[in-house]
């Protein structure tokens, strides 16, 4: 596994209470702003810190719990998942999700992680409808806190903000989310 991966065996902080009061779902959510009924792709969701609110939040709609971790998966799956949760073992960059399919995709702390940045927006953008929306929640090397990934495997904001121009997705928000993480929401192009 590389250095950069979440380690599995550390599951459990992911779906902490401290962690939802920090990081907020709903807000990010709220933000993102696609209604009810939507399709959402939860990209790394690991156990599934996303994945169960935007299930709630989606109602008829469907949330693609997508991750590259079987352990991870296997975690997810024990947490009784309902009825509008898929889950999807992908690979590095390919996943078996039709083109044109998604209203949304969300990455938490998953972008750090990325070996080729430029082709996994690529692939997200495949999947994602025209009018599609992205959202990336990822921590920032410029940060004085200690938590997280090693500063030195951390992306700033502004080069995910150029790949992202790259891959042909326009930003339409950039923040700072907590004091350690930034948020960047992105269109996709026409």
């Amino acid at each position: 596994m590389s250095h950069k991966k979440f380690d599995p065996t550390r599951a459990e902080a992911l779906i902490s209470a401290e962690r939802y009061h920090e990081l907020k779902p709903d807000i990010m959510l709220q933000k993102l702003g696609i209604p009810p009924g939507s399709t959402i792709l939860d990209l790394g969701c690991g156990n599934g810190f996303f994945t169960f609110p935007a299930a709630v939040a989606m109602g008829s709609g469907m949330v693609i719990a997508a991750d590259m971790s079987e352990p991870m998966l296997s975690l997810l799956r024990q947490r009784n998942t309902p009825d509008n949760i898929q889950i999807l073992q992908v690979e590095e960059v390919k996943m078996d999700i039709e083109d044109d399919s998604v209203d949304a995709a969300v990455l938490i702390a998953l972008y750090h992680e990325f070996k080729t940045p430029l082709d996994n927006l690529t692939e997200i953008k495949r999947v994602l409808k025209t009018e599609g929306k992205l959202l990336i929640l990822d921590w920032d090397p410029l940060s004085e806190k200690e938590r997280g990934p090693a500063k030195a495997h951390r992306v700033e904001k502004k080069q995910a903000m150029n790949d992202l121009k790259a891959a042909g997705f326009s930003v339409t928000t950039d923040e700072n989310y907590t004091h350690d993480m930034w948020m960047i929401i992105a269109n996709c192009n026409t």
